[in-house]
């Protein structure tokens, strides 16, 4: 028989799978108090780290591209601002409303969200007013992409070829690994032909 957990349990059950998801959920939807404050305050965090990775990733010369990657760039631009100093529910929301820092890494696409309501394809039917990283498109407006995506895409397509290259494997699916393997490159090869490194002089 299942037992309840006790309250201190599920709060940090809950913010441990908060963690593992980083599904964005708008704060202003939520009521005060209780979760939903100590929720507002990891997801704030996790946006602040989030632009301080790539705050450090752009000044060490790592690539960026992608129909969003100058907002991203604008966006990194503001994360020592505000690095190691969200402590209060009031600073949390202060970033969490900030249309101008909503940039969600998400590693299961191979990209960043660097989000616009009005030019996300995640969710045109619903009103939501956050991004479904489930929900990711590479067509994006907000997709921007760096040098360790790119490299995670080639990666994700070599272990692809080489399962389309076992014997046991049965003609179709192998072809539609093959396949899907040479949309990664494809994506791969465009943003290192499109990448934009701050730390070189424009020409």
């Amino acid at each position: 028989m299942a037992h309840a957990l006790p309250g201190c349990l599920q709060c940090g059950a809950a913010v441990g799978a908060f963690r593992q998801f980083q599904y964005p959920t708008p704060p202003l939807a939520r009521g005060r108090g209780g979760i939903h404050e100590l929720l507002d305050i990891e997801a704030a965090r996790a946006t602040a780290d989030t632009l301080a990775t790539l705050h450090d990733d752009l000044a060490a010369g790592t690539g960026i591209s992608g129909p969003a990657a100058r907002r991203a760039i604008h966006a990194a631009a503001q994360a020592p601002a505000f690095a190691g100093s969200i402590r209060t529910h009031r600073q949390a929301r202060d970033i969490l409303s900030n249309p101008a820092l909503a940039v969600y890494d998400n590693p299961r696409s191979f990209l960043m969200c660097v989000y616009n309501r009005d030019r996300a394809l995640c969710h045109r039917l619903d009103v939501a007013d956050a991004p479904r990283l489930d929900r990711c498109r590479p067509s994006c407006a907000n997709v921007a992409r760096t040098d360790h995506h790119a490299d995670q895409l080639l990666q994700q397509a070599q272990n692809l070829e080489k399962q389309a290259a076992s014997e046991s494997l049965p003609g179709p699916l192998a072809d539609r690994l093959s396949q899907h393997a040479g949309q990664l490159r494809a994506l791969a090869d465009r943003h290192f032909h499109d990448r934009i490194n701050t730390q070189e002089p424009t020409t």
